[in-house]
């Protein structure tokens, strides 16, 4: 089964290489609106010293056209950007080239109204007074479906609601992005999307995470991996989603890791999920993996699963394998909710803190917030030594 979501993914990321590979920077000169050798369509240029450059971002991006680049020189542009065209917009440098909502205290920083963008390279950030909602790139107001977005190499901060907020955007990608998050903020959020690539992302909240998700996304048959996700009160949600696959993220400091709800057919594997300086006690809150709301036929294979309350814990769900995960000094390595049926998950061959000679038992119980007895499953064939990532 990973085989085959695996096929779907490399499908999918051939397809988007060859639109970025048409999208690199040469080396280029202070020019404006200049066709250059080996790119597609015209060049515009913001700031700098050339004859003709733009002030404005949205003003060259008003007069580019399907194909254009607009490439940015470094400064601080104080503007909200629309982008209506399939256009790549690329700043100078990540770190010197910043576009700064200052006065707008809700809104969108960049709208897009097209497929086929590009944004590159940038600082993104709203600074003046707080304000809801704050988004950094969305498609939602006005909303227009869209497709082919690739968002790279930026660095998303100050006060928001969503770095990134995508309603039924298929083919996207989001990759190499830094994320310095405030309390109720979420990373990224993805809504009705397919074939979308997330990848190699710094999502880090300075508080210990209160009310916001590293990566939420409701899709289908997409890759979420390679993502260092920090001190979230949630670091990846998969919400009405199939067909996924979550793998080789790192996790740390999150109260919940990956919470699974009323999602089916995912690959969770190979994830690191640690949480060694939240206080245990007895927070049922603190959970490693989290599958819920009828969710089923998940796959949780390979993970490790340190230091929480719950290492895993399945609610109302049924049918999901859990494999060859190691957990280590979780309060409780794994429990799932008995109430109203029985959940019918399969547990094998799990590294339980130490090796095992005798099958082990994972106890039902009423719900997470209450301990009462229910049933009773088993890992029949527990790990003897943990598995390596």
């Amino acid at each position: 089964m990973i085989e085959d979501y695996l096929w779907r993914k490399s499908l999918a990321l051939g397809i988007i290489f060859l639109f970025v590979g048409t999208c690199t920077i040469p080396v280029i000169a202070h020019g404006a609106e200049q066709p250059l050798p080996n790119s597609r369509g015209n060049w515009l240029f913001v700031g700098g010293s050339g004859p003709g450059n733009y002030t404005k971002i949205q003003d060259a991006i008003d007069n580019a056209s399907d194909g254009d680049t607009v490439f940015v020189y470094g400064g601080i542009y104080y503007e909200r950007i629309c982008i209506p065209s399939a256009i790549s917009l690329i700043g100078e440098s990540k770190n010197t080239t910043i576009v700064d909502a200052l006065n707008s205290s809700e809104g969108i920083l960049i709208s897009l109204l097209s497929d086929n963008i590009t944004i590159s390279d940038f600082t993104l950030r709203f600074s003046g007074d707080w304000g809801l909602p704050r988004i950094i790139i969305s498609n939602t107001y006005p909303y227009q479906e869209t497709g082919n977005i690739t968002i790279s190499n930026n660095i998303f901060q100050e006060d928001i609601a969503w770095g990134i907020y995508l309603l039924r955007c298929n083919f996207c990608t989001i990759t190499q992005n830094i994320f310095y998050l405030n309390n109720y903020s979420d990373g990224i959020a993805l809504s009705g999307g397919t074939n979308c690539i997330i990848t190699d992302n710094l999502i880090n909240t300075f508080d210990t995470g209160n009310g916001n998700i590293g990566i939420e996304v409701s899709i289908f048959y997409s890759f979420i991996s390679n993502n260092s996700i920090l001190s979230n009160s949630a670091g990846i949600e998969l919400a009405g989603s199939g067909f996924n696959i979550v793998s080789q993220n790192y996790f740390y400091r999150n109260k919940q890791a990956i919470m699974i709800d009323n999602s089916y057919n995912n690959s969770i594997f190979e994830n690191h999920i640690e949480n060694p300086f939240l206080t245990l006690g007895r927070n049922p809150a603190i959970i490693g993996i989290w599958v819920m709301d009828f969710s089923y036929a998940n796959d949780i294979e390979r993970n490790f699963i340190s230091h929480f309350m719950y290492g895993i814990f399945l609610e109302k769900s049924y049918e999901n394998v859990i494999s060859k995960n190691t957990f280590m000094k979780n309060l409780f390595h794994a429990r799932f909710s008995s109430t109203g049926f029985s959940s019918s998950n399969i547990w094998k061959e799990n590294y339980w803190g130490r090796p095992r000679i005798l099958p082990k038992p994972i106890f039902g119980i009423k719900n997470i917030y209450y301990g009462y007895p229910g049933f009773i499953e088993f890992d029949w064939h527990p790990a003897q030594k943990p598995t390596i990532l």
